[in-house]
């Protein structure tokens, strides 16, 4: 048999582009699943002991396969040994009968930077009433200090370097907020970005004033 060079040359162009068609169309579809996956309610499945995966919007669920923070709301919150960023003594935080917010962050945390004007601000507005604690995992003493004279973060911030801490909260996804009452038990658990709203109201209902 004559092999016909002209026909075979022109065929696998059109080869290559039939595939890349099919290829593309079966990636858009697949990409359109996962798309509407995201979007449709009740599509997120979860294990039952947890909840609320990081968010870098407020109320936006991230995708069910990532880490996600333990269902702990009306658990005790368990302190460990953590060092005072602003004296770098070890000492485990005491619940002063006051409710307390306990903010997990980091420097290079973009959610974490964008809520800590609030978290500041709430600190300042329920002073008399509410003690509130940062948290840093992640960084040294001094970036822990430059970020807080930045944003102003006056309330007690301490480094949990071995991540005694977060393993203890069952963080997983940062930023991460605690609402606890004046027996350390947790009433109130935020993963992701607050608002003010989110942090004033809470308190507000549970009686605590400004």
């Amino acid at each position: 048999m004559q092999w016909n060079r002209r026909k075979t040359v022109l065929a696998v162009p059109l080869f290559v582009l039939l595939v890349s068609v099919v290829g593309g169309w079966t990636l858009s579809r697949s990409s359109d699943d996962v798309d509407a996956h995201l979007k449709t309610p009740g599509t997120q499945t979860f294990p039952p002991d947890t909840v609320d995966a990081n968010l870098t919007k407020p109320g936006l669920q991230s995708f069910p396969t990532i880490g996600t923070n333990t269902k702990n709301t009306g658990k005790k919150f368990t302190f460990v040994q953590l060092t005072d960023v602003a004296t770098g003594q070890k000492g485990t935080i005491t619940p002063s009968g006051r409710y307390m917010v306990v903010n997990f962050w980091f420097s290079t945390c973009e959610p974490c930077k964008r809520e800590m004007p609030v978290l500041t601000a709430a600190a300042d507005k329920f002073a008399n009433t509410v003690d509130f604690v940062g948290i840093n995992p992640n960084d040294t003493s001094t970036s822990a200090k430059a970020f807080m004279n930045k944003y102003g973060i006056t309330y007690p911030t301490y480094l949990d370097n071995n991540g005694e801490q977060v393993t203890a909260a069952g963080v997983a996804n940062f930023p991460a907020t605690f609402i606890l009452d004046g027996d350390g038990v947790i009433v109130k658990r935020f993963a992701g970005e607050v608002t003010a709203s989110n942090i004033e109201n809470e308190l507000v209902s549970a009686g605590a004033k400004t």
